[in-house]
Formats: structure tokens, C-alpha cells, sequence
């Protein structure tokens, strides 16, 4: 089935067909299927009130992977469309409006986006005996892989991406390589790379995000040959968009009593620089100028 998904979907991205078809095995369980059906049946009206009637976010996700569904399997379903518009431009509305959503409210965390920095130091007092360590098992590599997606998290809100990432040839449009004594992450390949092109981290030498992968990436190297930053701890394969998303909602349930997941650690950093963004869009107003127009006013000192 997932081979059919991608034939219809012709000018998706990898990372998006990997999402939606991740979202269309949720709707098939949804609907009491113990996997995805090969015919269309199922993508009834029933199914339908029952995701209108979820939150909105949920509503939103489910309602596409219904439309994508149908694209699958080349029949169509306008009722299901139509849903997805209407969640679309509710949750539009609603994120333009800066007010936090009911699932926002109830998973953020006291102190906000610096909630999973005190996360990370808190999973690195669980691991940093390792660092002393010449040579790690696969255990070993798993538990410290745990603390270094946190901190990573805790400085840089990517999306998924962070899973899709290589260390070794052939790297691929993402990848992190070392530069000087710290790395530069390259993500070529995301949501949003054909409108905004690839997305370029720099990663301070001094800082504890290239600190912890001095430790991790040679012990990855000698352990894992498949090339990927992260593995799973079963197999030792790389580990996967969902499953890393999970392992982080995982982890900041069991140490914050929050579910986090990417889209809110978004949001948290967004959040903690409103009034530098407020400001901003103040001066924007006052000049009339574009985001990109105002940078074209700036003058640095040489």
C-alpha cells in the first residue's frame, strides 16, 4: 500500500509520504483496522463525523491522511476535502491568533522552551558516566542518543528532520559534518525546502550540543555502519521519523509529566521570543516595509 501512496503522490516528498503514510495507518486504526485495507471502503461517513468531532489539530492531521487515502487509492471523496479545508483554516486561524490551543495549554511546561534545556541536563547527570568510557555497547549509544535529542531539541526546533540526518558517505541532503572544532547540520530535504531552500545550523564549538556529540559520533562510528546519527536500540538500525517523534514525547511525559512533541517545542521557542517578534513586526508596520525589505535596511559596522 505504501508503494501505491507514493505512485499517486508524484511530487511529495519523501519525509511528507513517510507522514502521511504514518497518518493513514492512525485513521485505519481509527476505523478498527488492523492495517491499511486495500480498497477505499472503509473511508466512510461514519469515520468521517468521528474525526470532525477530535480536536482540532488531530482533526486536521486525520482529515488529510483521509484525502491522501483517497488519492491512494485513486477514488474520490470530496466530503473528506472538504473536512480538511475546514480544519485547515480553523487551525490557522487559531495558531494567527496566539492564543494557546486546549493541548497546548494542558502539555506546557513550567519555564516554557527552557523547560527542556533543565530536561537535558537532568538526562545528562543519567548518562555522563559514559563519557569516561572507552568503548560503549549499543545500550550504551541508545541512552546517551536519548540526552543528546533533548539537547539538541532544547537549541534547535527543527521538525523530524533530526532523524533523517547522516554522518557518514554518502550524506545525502541532510547531514551534520564537523567545521573547526564544532558542525554545521545541513537540511536540504524538509517541508519546506522548495519554498525556503535548505536549512543551515551552526553549531558553536563551546557549546554542550557540540560537546555532547564529541563523545557520541566516534562510539557511533565504531558501533553502527548504516551511516545515520540515530539508531534504535532492537535492531540497531537507523531509527525512524515516528519513532524518534515518539521517544521524545516519551521522554518529556516521564520527566515532566507533559507530552511534548515537536510541533509544541515549535511553538515554545516561537513563544519565548514574542516580544523580539512583536517588536519587530511593530517596525515593520512603521516603515512599511517586508521582513525582507527592512533586513535590506540594515547597516553593520565593518
Amino acid at each position: 500500500m505504501l508503494a501505491r501512496l507514493e505512485k499517486a503522490c508524484t511530487n511529495c516528498r519523501p519525509s511528507s509520504i513517510r507522514t502521511y503514510w504514518v497518518n493513514i495507518r492512525g485513521l485505519a486504526k481509527l476505523a478498527g483496522k488492523e492495517s491499511v485495507p486495500a480498497n477505499g471502503r472503509w473511508l466512510d461517513n461514519n469515520l468521517l463525523e468521528r474525526v470532525r468531532a477530535m480536536p482540532l489539530s488531530r482533526a486536521k492531521r486525520l482529515a488529510q491522511a483521509g484525502v491522501k487515502a483517497a488519492q491512494m487509492y485513486g477514488i474520490k471523496k470530496p466530503a473528506w476535502s472538504e473536512a480538511m479545508t475546514i480544519a485547515t483554516d480553523r487551525y490557522a486561524r487559531q495558531r494567527e491568533s496566539g492564543k494557546r490551543t486546549k493541548r497546548e495549554h494542558e502539555n506546557w511546561p513550567e519555564g516554557g522552551y527552557k523547560a527542556l534545556g533543565t530536561l537535558a541536563t537532568s538526562l545528562h547527570q543519567d548518562v555522563k558516566h559514559l563519557e569516561s568510557k572507552t568503548q560503549w555497547n549499543h545500550r550504551d549509544l541508545y541512552h546517551y542518543q536519548k540526552f543528546l535529542i533533548v539537547l539538541f531539541y532544547s537549541k534547535f526546533a527543527l521538525r523530524g528532520d533530526l532523524a533523517d540526518v547522516r554522518y557518514q558517505k554518502p550524506l545525502g541532503p541532510n547531514f551534520i559534518k564537523p567545521e573547526g572544532k564544532g558542525f554545521k547540520v545541513q537540511i536540504g530535504q524538509h517541508k519546506t525546502s522548495r519554498a525556503h531552500g535548505a536549512i543551515e545550523l551552526d553549531i558553536d564549538a563551546k557549546g554542550p550540543v557540540a560537546a555532547a556529540l564529541h563523545h557520541f559520533l566516534p562510539q557511533a562510528r565504531r558501533i553502527k555502519k548504516h551511516g545515520f546519527l540515530l539508531s534504535t536500540l532492537r535492531t540497531g538500525g537507523p531509527l525512524k521519523r515516528p519513532d524518534m517523534l515518539k521517544l521524545i514525547r516519551t521522554v518529556t511525559r516521564e520527566r515532566l509529566g507533559k507530552n511534548i512533541g515537536v510541533q509544541l517545542i515549535r511553538v515554545l521557542k516561537v513563544s519565548q521570543h514574542q516580544a523580539e517578534i512583536d517588536k519587530t513586526k511593530a517596525l515593520q508596520l512603521e516603515l512599511g516595509h517586508s521582513g525582507a525589505m527592512q533586513r535590506r535596511y540594515i547597516s553593520r559596522k565593518d
